[in-house]
């Protein structure tokens, strides 16, 4: 019977309840869990299989450690798939190739011209050379040219009052009368003496081109031998002075010594000595007269017709013939010329 205020007894207790303070049925006394404590788990912390007691049936089947499917189809083939120890991995990126490279095809170089030397043949590549750096060229000849202009008229004041008084007639005799002393003279071939100094800018230049065919401002000024050149610049101006002291022999002798010495200055160029360089440039030409014979005549009559453009054509003529004159000499001594 039950205590109507509340109170409890033993009879209350629900059938199949163990008594409070009584261990369940079928648990030993003193294996009761602690009050407080959470049941016992897996200490894998998994879920346990489908199919233990208390745990309702996976209509999927049992589960892999990450909770899914092992078979999620039913088939009775089915392999799950296998991961290594640790986890999923990510599959490594397949190895890129190397970008390919596409080689740089490098210039050909200039060949050697070991054809026979000819007039003709340097002719043409006096032409290719200058085309190659025509506006090198024609600058440097216009600048040189313009110098050698103011060089000589410094030097001839009888021919620069001439020019200033050109109306006046009697200006004009008196400056002629002038001129023709030894002091104007000597000092005329002092000019000359300079204007080939600045002229050997342009023998450096022909020279150069015959090694690397193109040239630039810089190769002008590779005034190799120097002392040489100087000592030939007074050559040249003694030379000078005899043609202007004696008119019609003069000539004569200036004009035989320009073809003589015409490979001079490209051996003087080349470090070879003054005395070396003026026996062996009158070698050169006495073993190739016909040739050096031939460039003389087309020189002096470029020359001429250059007077019918006011001297302008000098500014292409100039560098050719001296072109020319470079492949001769450098292949009369064994040397290779840039084609």
């Amino acid at each position: 019977m039950s205590n109507t205020y509340g109170g409890w007894h033993p009879q209350d207790s629900s059938p199949g309840q163990p008594p409070y303070g009584q261990p369940p049925h079928g648990q030993p006394h003193g294996q009761q869990q602690p009050y407080g404590q959470q049941p016992q788990q897996d200490p894998y912390g998994q879920v346990p299989q489908s199919g233990q007691a208390g745990q309702p049936l996976d209509p999927y089947g049992p589960r892999d450690p990450y909770g899914r499917p092992a078979n999620p189809y039913g088939r009775p083939d089915y392999q799950p798939p296998q991961y290594p120890h640790g986890g999923f991995q990510q599959q490594a990126a397949p190895p890129q190739q190397p970008l390919a490279l596409r080689p740089v095809e490098a210039e050909p170089e200039p060949r050697p011209d070991d054809a026979p030397p000819t007039i003709g043949r340097a002719w043409g590549w006096a032409w290719g050379a200058f085309g190659a750096s025509w506006g090198t060229w024609v600058l440097m000849s216009l600048a040189l040219g313009a110098a050698q202009i103011a060089v000589v008229l410094l030097f001839s004041p009888s021919t620069l009052d001439g020019l200033m008084n050109s109306t006046d007639q009697a200006a004009l005799d008196a400056a002629q009368a002038a001129g023709q002393t030894l002091e104007a003279k000597a000092l005329g071939a002092a000019g000359t003496a300079i204007t080939f100094l600045l002229q050997a800018l342009l023998y450096a230049g022909a020279l150069a081109a015959t090694r690397t065919r193109t040239v630039r401002i810089r190769d002008f000024f590779f005034l190799r031998g120097f002392g040489g050149l100087l000592a030939y610049a007074l050559l040249a101006g003694v030379i000078g002075f005899v043609s202007a002291a004696v008119p019609v022999v003069g000539g004569l002798i200036q004009a035989v010594c320009t073809l003589l010495l015409l490979p001079v200055p490209f051996l003087l160029l080349r470090r070879v000595g003054f005395g070396r360089a003026l026996g062996g440039g009158v070698g050169l030409v006495l073993s190739h007269l016909g040739t050096a014979l031939g460039v003389f005549g087309i020189f002096a009559g470029l020359a001429i017709a250059s007077i019918f453009t006011c001297g302008i054509g000098l500014v292409v003529v100039a560098p050719v013939m001296l072109l020319v004159g470079a492949y001769l000499v450098q292949r009369w001594t064994g040397e290779t010329v840039r084609s």
